[in-house]
């Protein structure tokens, strides 16, 4: 079922990689897989280790601020997920190297792993959730350095993710596969904004909110890394089977089904 649909969606003309790329790419897709239950375990082994935190109301980054109980639970976690969407990179670049943008979907990946990695060691100074003081600091712009980095990579992982779904529409463009990640990122779009200016809404369920795009991140993973394992399960006769009928239909023959060309 799930292979039919993949069929269905898979642009017309895409190459099927050489057999020992295929076999890399399905080792990478599902240590990608494995990753992500690595993060989202991480944050609930971080919270249940943190005393007194709330999954709900501070941020999955607190687990590794100044003064938490065990900052490195936070760092681990986030490396393996920043290694993941590397190596996700690598394992996509190979499909998409006869399509438009070729480059472009896996280098905001890459770059999303990148910021994800650094985030861990560039900890927050205080909790802006529980610390009046922290949330002064913050306001009055005297946090660290690595405070103010931490945000700003933070943003950045958001930012690289979104536009690794573009880029991969526009790859995609213009079949069916690429229509559809493209609503979906411009619905992913348009939610980013309204909660950016909506945040101060959120009090009392930043980390819920948080989650909630975290959960994003970590579907969009998932979808690519399932892609990753159809593609590297496709056999040759099978797409062949799938594209004769395609290659073979006339400029005149009717595509849907139903039509009787008569």
């Amino acid at each position: 079922m799930l292979r039919d649909v993949a069929l269905r969606l898979r642009p017309a003309g895409w190459p099927l990689p050489p057999a020992a790329a295929r076999r890399r790419t399905l080792a990478i897709a599902w240590l990608v897989i494995a990753a992500q239950l690595v993060f989202v375990g991480g944050w609930a082994l971080g919270g249940a280790l943190e005393p007194h935190y709330s999954q709900i109301r501070q941020f999955i980054s607190e687990l590794g601020r100044e003064g938490a109980a065990d900052p490195w639970v936070f760092a681990t976690f986030m490396a393996v997920w920043g290694l993941a969407w590397i190596a996700l990179a690598i394992a996509v670049a190979p499909s998409l190297r006869t399509r438009r943008w070729p480059l472009a979907m896996p280098l905001a990946l890459a770059l999303a792993g990148v910021c994800a990695i650094l985030v861990g060691p560039l900890r927050m100074d205080c909790s802006p959730i529980l610390s009046a003081a922290c949330r002064s600091r913050e306001a009055a712009g005297a946090d660290s350095w690595h405070y103010e980095a931490h945000i700003w990579l933070s943003l950045a992982i958001k930012v690289a993710l979104l536009a690794s779904g573009f880029a991969f529409a526009r790859s995609a463009w213009p079949s069916q596969l690429g229509r559809l990640v493209l609503g979906g990122a411009l619905v992913l779009l348009v939610a980013g904004v309204v909660t950016f200016f909506l945040h101060h809404s959120f009090h009392g369920y930043k980390g819920l909110e948080e989650r909630l795009w975290a959960f994003v991140a970590v579907a969009w993973a998932v979808v690519c890394a399932t892609v990753l394992i159809l593609e590297a399960t496709l056999t040759p006769d099978r797409l062949q089977a799938h594209e004769s009928p395609i290659q073979g239909r006339g400029p005149a023959e009717p595509a849907a089904v139903g039509i009787d060309p008569a």
